[in-house]
């Protein structure tokens, strides 16, 4: 369970609901999926509720939002280094675990915060649906 308070948050049942969510859902999910998906149990919870935390868990480092070049914005629960595979056919977003990530060569004076690393292509469905025709 996420100490809220070790993490500078103060803690919420919405907090607590989203966070947990995401977690336990490694989909890769939109705000709206999350919203979707406990507003039959939090009927009060509303879509900026759900942006809002979400914004906070990324800012805190709890979470990752993933950028595809699509402009979907999308949320990690998993936070230690790894890259992204999307689906073209599905839009499934799915882990790629990296030992290491890529080391580029940049400009002096910079420094990087962090990489975001997104391959795209066909998931094995995908690719074996389109190889059957369907």
């Amino acid at each position: 369970m996420l100490d809220f308070a070790a993490c500078g948050m103060r803690f919420s049942g919405p907090r607590k609901a989203i966070y947990e969510w995401l977690i336990a859902h490694p989909v890769h999910p939109t705000a709206d999926t999350i919203y979707q998906a406990l507003r039959p149990t939090m009927p009060t919870l509303s879509r900026t509720t759900v942006y809002n935390v979400l914004h906070t868990l990324v800012d805190r480092g709890l979470a990752q939002r993933v950028q595809t070049e699509d402009g979907e914005a999308r949320f990690d629960g998993e936070v230690r280094p790894h890259a992204h595979f999307k689906c073209e056919r599905c839009g499934r977003v799915v882990d790629i675990p990296m030992a290491e990530l890529p080391n580029p060569d940049v400009p002096k004076g910079y420094h990087v915060a962090r990489t975001v690393l997104v391959y795209r292509g066909f998931c094995a469905e995908c690719a074996a649906a389109a190889e059957q025709g369907t």
